[in-house]
């Protein structure tokens, strides 16, 4: 073949590779990009007066999460106590500070990649509305792996002290707004976040949230005229891991409880359909999209909203 022959063909080629790479930037920028994150590091408050229950122990493992210690001494933390501490974080921030934030709080089996993948699927949605978001690692600083061994409140009324020194510390450090910073938790960390609403916790702490999103949390002890924030409570018919009937007690004007029908625990993690300790986990997307849907409502009207029931 002469090189007269071999031009259009050369030329065909290189025409058909430009293409394909005008192709994948254009596709390239359809696809949502992923939040990215610092990496930031919390100091833990736990030196107030409502914390005064002692290192734990089997017989005090209640009280004992009201906990002046970083390590208090628990089975998860294999008997370590030490005052102070640090938390880690994942921390997005908007274009603009001081903002609206909201921490996250992950479940029982820690910060592992469902929850980061969650942490992140959340901060895109709230970034977009130009809100910070702050996911808080309770585990790995403290060397534990899990806390879903005994469903009680020890390990709730523990991170509900997390989840105020990273309010303080978003404060602090003027990234917050003093009266907007918001707390979500999934399953312990739902559990966790319905605490950090007791008036115990309120009333102990200089910073308050401005408003409470629980999602499949477990909501044994707690009481209704107990929780003095604007709660938003979201879980399904079906989930296993915890009991949405207990949730349906908790009736107050501040409270509202959103219960999906035919949804499974782990609804928000996409593409999800496992059993974890005898609990069907399933990804299910009109619940995850409602829920965002409400929590950022929620926010825009800074947790003034009407408390009941809502069966969806």
């Amino acid at each position: 073949m002469s090189n007269a022959e071999m031009r259009p063909v050369f030329s065909e080629r290189k025409l058909l590779q430009r293409l394909s790479t005008l192709v994948l930037v254009l596709l390239s920028l359809m696809i949502p990009t992923v939040a990215s994150a610092e990496q930031v590091k919390i100091p833990w408050k736990g030196n107030y007066t409502h914390n005064d229950g002692g290192l734990y122990s089997t017989e005090n493992k209640y009280k004992s999460g009201f906990s002046k210690n970083f390590l208090n001494g628990s089975p998860e933390e294999k008997g370590k106590v030490k005052r102070d501490g640090y938390l880690t974080g994942d921390l997005f921030k908007p274009k603009k500070t001081p903002a609206t934030f909201i921490i996250l709080l992950h479940g029982c089996g820690g910060y592992g990649e469902v929850a980061k993948r969650w942490a992140q699927d959340k901060a895109k949605s709230f970034l977009e509305q130009g809100y910070g978001v702050l996911a808080v690692d309770s585990f790995s600083p403290r060397g534990v792996e899990h806390t879903c061994n005994d469903s009680n409140t020890h390990w709730a009324w523990r991170r509900a002290e997390d989840a105020y020194s990273a309010l303080d510390w978003l404060i602090e450090k003027g990234l917050a707004n003093k009266d907007s910073v918001y707390v979500m938790g999934r399953s312990g960390g739902g559990s966790a976040v319905l605490h950090a609403s007791h008036y115990k916790m309120t009333m102990g702490h200089q910073n308050r949230f401005a408003g409470v999103f629980a999602v499949s949390p477990s909501c044994r002890v707690v009481e209704a005229q107990d929780l003095r924030l604007p709660i938003m409570i979201f879980i399904g018919d079906k989930d296993q891991a915890v009991n949405h009937i207990v949730c349906g007690t908790l009736r107050s004007d501040n409270i509202k409880m959103v219960l999906y029908r035919g949804v499974h625990h782990g609804y928000e993690d996409k593409g999800v359909v496992t059993t974890y300790r005898g609990w069907h986990l399933e990804y299910n997307p009109s619940a995850d999209q409602d829920t965002m849907t409400q929590t950022l409502a929620m926010m825009k009207v800074k947790g003034s909203f009407k408390g009941g029931f809502e069966f969806k």
